[in-house]
């Protein structure tokens, strides 16, 4: 009975420690994003697995937005421009991604946001007269969802899901789905302050 009890006792205290680390990662990825620490926010972030991610969802939109296009007008123009966005676009999608998902790139966007957020300025000197916005992802977690022992994902109530992984014995962030429909609203060019 004692072996029982003990190996329940053993296997709480390690699903305890399992779900502790999960949390732990979570909050020192809340911590280097507030502080605009790209070092500690590299740490946590499988930046390769989150560009071929971004790659691939920007990719689906843009063409399909080409081949909307080219349906839709059927000059030779229009289909002459949709082929040769076929044909250039994963390239420039590729090249924008690994320069703006990238540690260094973070890193300039923190320290961006961190001057113009800097004392004495004010929360207005963000530059559209409202307060930068602090990464709570308590708030973020709308769902959480285990996908399988080394992995898990947590939703935004708008659907934007991030998708954590065991990696080197170090939870990281290796997947971000955007919706489509947001991810269209985002990339068009009349959506003002909401563009990526």
């Amino acid at each position: 009975m004692r072996r029982v009890l003990f190996a329940c006792l053993a296997l709480l205290a390690l699903a305890l420690l399992y779900a502790g680390y999960a949390f732990l990662s979570l909050r020192q990825l809340e911590a280097g994003v507030k502080a605009g620490d790209a070092v500690a926010i590299s740490d946590h972030v499988d930046f390769p697995a989150v560009r071929g991610s971004i790659k691939e969802q920007l990719a689906t939109i843009v063409m399909s937005r080409a081949l909307d296009g080219a349906d839709k007008n059927r000059s030779p123009g229009a289909r002459l421009g949709a082929g040769l966005l076929a044909a250039i676009g994963p390239a420039l999608i590729d090249t924008a991604v690994d320069r703006f998902v990238s540690p260094a790139a973070i890193g300039a966007l923190l320290a961006r946001r961190a001057t113009a957020a800097s004392p004495g300025q004010g929360p207005a000197a963000a530059g559209d007269g409202q307060e930068p916005r602090e990464l709570d992802l308590r708030r973020f977690a709308h769902r959480f969802e285990l996908l399988s022992p080394t992995r898990f994902r947590i939703t935004h109530k708008d659907g934007v899901a991030i998708v954590f992984a065991l990696s080197d014995w170090t939870w990281k962030v290796a997947d971000i789905r955007i919706p489509p429909d947001l991810l269209k609203k985002l990339l068009r060019p009349d959506a003002g302050g909401e563009r990526l």
